[in-house]
């Protein structure tokens, strides 16, 4: 796989993680459009104004999945999935993208006392159904739990999902910013120091992680 994630230019427009995720993406959708005819976005409520739009230029098949409705994502895609993410069959895409959302899984909006086992489950459903690409966001840093909100991906959760990631060509990248909600713009960083971080909830999320997949 190409080297796809090294973006080192992220503007700062919404002072939020999306700032860096949304260029990556786009950038993921642009290099592999000739090859994308049906995509799932997992997570896709609020993503009318994120990258919804985006999707739509290239797929000929857009179904959003969330627990959510979001009246004005649904007016984008062919259909709008209701339903919790976890418990969800899903049919084979060509693409299935998570952007920053896996993280909310066993916090809210259902609460699980299993939530790792439940990421996990849910890592492994979305992998295999995607039939090209699987391209997923998520803060990662020392253990912090949000209680109704979301918990930080830790190394030993990100070192799990990696393994069932190995067998297929894949990309890892770590992102890193001072502050967003501050104005401090994104960087590429490393592994060691954004798996290391601890969460400062009046910061935001400072480290993020993005692995794509290509089958």
């Amino acid at each position: 796989m190409q080297e796809l994630l090294k973006l080192d230019h992220f503007p700062i427009v919404r002072r939020t993680d999306r700032d860096m995720e949304i260029p990556v993406l786009c950038d993921f959708l642009e290099k592999h459009s000739p090859f994308i005819k049906s995509v799932l976005d997992v997570g896709a409520h609020y993503t009318a104004n994120y990258y919804a739009n985006e999707i739509r230029k290239i797929a000929q098949v857009y179904h959003a999945l969330d627990p959510l409705i979001d009246p004005d994502v649904e007016k984008i895609v062919d259909k709008f999935i209701v339903e919790d993410a976890t418990k969800f069959k899903y049919p084979k895409y060509d693409l299935v993208t998570c952007v920053s959302v896996i993280e909310h899984v066993g916090q809210y909006p259902f609460k699980y006392d299993n939530a790792l086992d439940m990421r996990l489950k849910m890592f492994v459903k979305m992998l295999t159904a995607a039939k090209k690409y699987f391209f997923i966001s998520f803060p990662v840093g020392l253990e912090y739990v949000d209680p109704g909100e979301m918990s930080i991906v830790t190394e030993s959760e990100f070192k799990m999902w990696l393994s069932f990631v190995k067998p297929y060509k894949h990309e890892v990248a770590f992102y890193y910013s001072e502050g967003p909600q501050a104005g401090h713009p994104w960087t590429l960083s490393n592994k060691e120091k954004c798996l290391n971080i601890a969460y400062n909830k009046r910061l935001g999320t400072q480290s993020l992680c993005v692995i794509a997949v290509e089958k």
